[in-house]
């Protein structure tokens, strides 16, 4: 499972660099509780992996949102879950996924070219009865990253809308990597609100009976 773990990390990366930072931080109408489930499906030289990514607002400030993110895969008869990861995201600017989640490499060369744009309306959701109809923009870029004397190279196209407080709605991507074929397409399919589990209080401990 360590081919669709990697190509997730590649995804992200490429996401990070192409993503086209607007006026307003998607965040900033966010509300404690908001998630957003997004399918993804894995394809490796043919081979294909599901799973499913959420990211859940944990708190907020007029500054500053906490995101948290959480995850599985499941291919190859195995589910294999996606160690959470805690975003700070800052409202007072524009959303840059590659400064929020550190997802470049420290010393990556990086490079992304706008390709084409345009809009489209996509109908999203896990089933008939979740669907949604939204208005997006999308744009397509070609990638390359340069890290550690390894080189990729990619295409990527991403959706997103104003009317969901995240910064996309669906993802498709295609790489070689390695000598794999990757492609990677992630989508929402779930989106609300839900008050946050919280962690168990701690009974106080007793004192010690006097013999």
């Amino acid at each position: 499972m360590k081919h669709p773990l990697l190509s997730l990390g590649l995804a992200m990366i490429f996401v990070s660099l192409g993503y086209s930072a607007e006026a307003e931080n998607p965040y900033k109408k966010s509300k404690v509780g908001d998630y957003y489930t997004f399918k993804m499906s894995t394809k490796i030289s043919g081979v294909g992996t599901e799973g499913e990514l959420t990211q859940t607002v944990s708190a907020k400030t007029d500054k500053e949102a906490t995101i948290l993110l959480s995850g599985k895969l499941l291919g190859q008869g195995m589910e294999v879950m996606i160690p959470v990861k805690e975003e700070k995201i800052d409202l007072t600017k524009p959303y840059d996924p590659a400064v929020a989640t550190g997802n470049v490499p420290p010393g990556a060369k990086v490079d992304a070219v706008k390709q084409k744009e345009g809009t489209e309306k996509l109908t999203l959701g896990r089933n008939k009865d979740t669907m949604k109809a939204y208005a997006t923009q999308w744009e397509s870029y070609k990638m390359k990253m340069s890290n550690m004397g390894m080189d990729f190279e990619a295409d990527l196209k991403v959706w997103h809308t104003k009317d969901a407080n995240v910064p996309m709605v669906k993802m498709e991507m295609s790489s070689d990597v390695m000598g794999f074929k990757i492609e990677v397409t992630m989508e929402l399919v779930e989106t609300g609100n839900k008050p946050l589990e919280k962690a168990p209080e701690k009974a106080p401990e007793k004192a010690p009976e006097k013999k």
